[in-house]
């Protein structure tokens, strides 16, 4: 099953009418089409939400009341949103609570009786937290149907923000290089010279009648060393080198070029735009980007669209 990310959404838990049946209601401070909100269970979530808060000192009354109703704005989405999950017949299976369970337990290396600790030292029990889990799921795959599908992201969309926030990326030419590097003694003489130039020659013509590299390094001798370099940006490179292969395209060889008292060749495996490499490597995170944009955005309309269809009745 799909692995799903857990926070702490306690306002969610303390949502549920089922735990709270057993207490004391001391009033209705809202009414949502036909279920209601208590007192008691606006100032639990309070209570709780404080707690966890840490806070230095005590909130003042009107602090206190702002908190009230942004709680109790809080309460009445989320009793919208289990009644839409209702409306749509979704269900979360003790399977799949399980299962998120144990992908939790794994993920923080607990076995249950840490886990119970862990919750009991959030003044939490693992009945309880069983319940925010099926919770959290089940308003995942409320998402997925009411807001998720409606935020898909198109290849144009992706390319528009690309070339529009361009300079936000890195967008210098690429290329992909190996070498084969001869060396040079430090007091040689022109013999030397023209011996291991035309060692590197004979090797730069193999390489462009279609000899393979490993084949042509290995056929170098003992004295030659050689191996892929990667990926270098032209203009990070030292001058002599930039020269070397700032003209070459795929399947070039350079000519023997003299650098760190080596003659190397240099063979251009893949040279890439640097525009569309940087396109092709951001592409990912630009589709999360503008889907999460999109999401967040379609959630805030579909918020409105539940309460201007429902009944809500704030009595506080």
């Amino acid at each position: 099953m799909k692995k799903y990310i857990f926070g702490c959404l306690l306002i969610l838990l303390l949502a549920s009418a089922g735990p709270l049946a057993a207490q004391t209601i001391s009033n209705v401070v809202a009414v949502v089409n036909a279920d209601i909100i208590t007192s008691y269970q606006l100032e639990r979530a309070i209570e709780i939400l404080l707690s966890r808060q840490n806070l230095s000192r005590t909130p003042s009354d009107q602090e206190l009341q702002e908190l009230r109703q942004e709680v109790l704005e809080q309460l009445i989405n989320d009793r919208l949103l289990q009644q839409r999950s209702k409306e749509l017949g979704l269900r979360v299976s003790d399977q799949e609570v399980n299962a998120a369970i144990d992908d939790v337990m794994t993920s923080n290396n607990l076995d249950p009786a840490s886990l119970e600790i862990a919750l009991a030292a959030e003044g939490m029990t693992l009945e309880s937290y069983r319940q925010q889990i099926h919770d959290e799921i089940l308003r995942y795959k409320l998402m997925s149907q009411e807001v998720n599908y409606r935020a898909q992201v198109t290849s144009s969309e992706v390319r528009r923000y690309f070339e529009e926030h361009i300079d936000q990326f890195d967008t210098q030419t690429r290329v992909f290089v190996s070498r084969i590097s001869f060396a040079l003694p430090a007091d040689r003489s022109s013999a030397d010279n023209a011996r291991i130039e035309e060692q590197a020659n004979k090797s730069r013509r193999q390489l462009l009648g279609g000899t393979s590299f490993d084949t042509v390094l290995a056929e170098a001798g003992d004295s030659v060393d050689g191996g892929i370099m990667g990926e270098l940006v032209l203009t990070d490179l030292a001058p002599a080198l930039q020269q070397a292969l700032q003209n070459l395209q795929v399947g070039d060889v350079s000519v023997p070029t003299e650098l760190n008292q080596q003659l190397h060749l240099f063979v251009i495996n893949d040279r890439r735009s640097g525009t569309e490499l940087a396109f092709e490597r951001a592409r990912r995170s630009i589709e999360e980007r503008l889907r999460r944009e999109k999401s967040e955005a379609r959630l805030i309309e579909w918020e409105k669209e539940l309460r201007s269809n429902a009944y809500i009745d704030r009595r506080l």
